[in-house]
């Protein structure tokens, strides 16, 4: 599993002389999907590393483990329609995709969707 969608953000730890917490954990959020990292030592105690909303704070960079029922694997459905994705560029950047996108004699849109297939760790090309 490389990602996986939220679906408790409760939490699951406390001091047996505290009282138990009621907010949700700061960083999840149900229904987000977060990168997992791999921890085969975690894995065997019930837990999952992953990427969370804290990620780039100091001591954030080896991500945070929760427990795995926390989550479910996050994987492509082929029944579900394509959404798009807008984004908005300076102009230097939209020349630069442009060129490259004649230079690959492709749209920016078909050469954007290679881009993003070539660098995240999917599962199999959508």
């Amino acid at each position: 599993m490389n990602y996986a969608r939220c679906v408790c953000n409760q939490p699951y730890l406390h001091a047996p002389d505290q009282p138990i917490q009621e907010e949700p954990l700061f960083g999840l959020t149900v229904g987000k999907v977060y990168k997992v990292i791999s921890d085969p030592t975690a894995e065997r105690h019930g837990m999952t590393r992953i990427i969370d909303e804290s990620f780039g704070e100091p001591g954030s960079e080896d991500g945070y483990l929760y427990p795995s029922d926390y989550f479910e694997p996050f994987l492509p459905d082929e029944h579900l329609c394509r959404t798009s994705l807008t984004i908005y560029l300076d102009e230097y950047v939209k020349g630069v995709l442009h060129a490259e996108a004649v230079a690959s004699n492709k749209s920016v849109s078909a050469l954007m969707r290679d881009w993003v297939e070539e660098r995240l760790d999917l599962p199999y090309s959508v």
